[in-house]
């Protein structure tokens, strides 16, 4: 039972949701000049920690358990299709996490802005339910791209909570905040995309669309960062996040090339996961660039993604 809940967690795309601790953490760092009377106090994290883990594995959960159905008819070999966990368990476990989620962020200071993104998780989670009619799944196009848009927002509230818990609830006047947040939901947005036609396959224009709109998204920050000037370490904050920025576009246009070539559900998998997975090295371009006097920030979040990579042998994150 220990493995189908791992599966119903999906516990391959755990790093990710670290790595989004991390980034958001050097922003918060990054920030703390601009946060009138806010420190950032480092107790905080295991909190922090806990809050992402709780309301990121409750939401994997929670898809699982409302698409149960639609998995079924699919014939997807999710645990709760294959028997592996019950429903029953399946809910408790989802409850447990969401619970830990909530109560872990009173503790961080981010409470109002966890609860924001659990509520966007669950109606992520409903929106992209459809309906199955004679063992075909069917969902209706506002549906998937408010579905898409949702999650996308979602992700980058989740990279923001390390902010809100050093600044009390107020916003920080500084530009990168909410370029991250921008960047974080355009590129979660297209790679969710993508996931539309996971079940299906197709798709080939909507692959390209994504593959060129990923190149201004992935390098966004970094060039941003680039361009503020008065730059003390060139090597970390420079040169370092670009080749992290291109390693990670030139892995997903591969990915996204050979779907194109061949857009099987198999194929536009691998381009899911591998963007889930490149949220790692992207977290990592974006806290060198942005907080390079602290670069452990950024190793953390770049580690994550070997870690995200050997969890996915054993567990799928799509």
């Amino acid at each position: 039972m220990l493995k189908g809940a791992f599966k119903l967690l999906r516990i391959s795309a755990l790093p990710s949701a670290l790595a989004d601790v991390l980034g958001g953490s050097a922003l918060a760092l990054a920030a703390l000049p601009w946060v009138p009377h806010a420190h950032f106090a480092r107790e905080k994290l295991p909190w922090l920690v806990l809050t992402s883990v709780g309301i990121y594995l409750g939401g994997m959960g929670l898809n699982d358990l409302l698409h149960r159905h639609k998995d079924a008819a699919l014939n997807k070999p999710r645990p709760i299709v294959t028997g592996a966990i019950s429903v029953e368990v399946a809910a408790l476990l989802t409850s447990l996490l969401y619970a830990m989620g909530l109560g872990a962020s009173v503790f961080a200071g981010c409470a109002v802005l966890a609860l924001v993104l659990a509520l966007a998780t669950v109606a992520y989670n409903a929106l992209a339910l459809g309906k199955v009619e004679r063992g075909q799944v069917r969902l209706s196009a506002p549906a998937a791209l408010l579905g898409v848009a949702t999650l996308a927002f979602a992700r980058g509230l989740h990279v923001l909570l390390p902010l809100y818990a050093l600044s009390g609830g107020q916003g920080a006047p500084f530009g990168a905040v909410s370029i991250v947040f921008t960047t974080v939901f355009a590129y979660f947005w297209l790679v969710t995309l993508v996931s539309l036609f996971e079940d299906s396959g197709g798709g080939r224009r909507a692959l390209a669309l994504v593959q060129a709109a990923l190149l201004p998204v992935i390098f966004a920050v970094p060039l941003w960062s680039l361009a503020q000037g008065d730059r003390g370490h060139p090597l970390i904050e420079d040169l370092l996040p670009m080749v992290i920025a291109a390693t990670l576009y030139l892995w997903l246009s591969y990915a996204l090339l050979r779907a194109r070539q061949e857009p099987t559900p198999r194929n536009l998998g691998r381009c899911v996961g591998l963007g889930i997975r490149g949220e790692c090295l992207m977290m990592a371009a974006f806290a060198l660039a942005l907080l390079p006097q602290d670069p452990a920030w950024g190793a953390g979040a770049m580690l994550c993604f070997p870690a995200a990579a050997l969890l996915s042998k054993w567990v799928s994150p799509t």
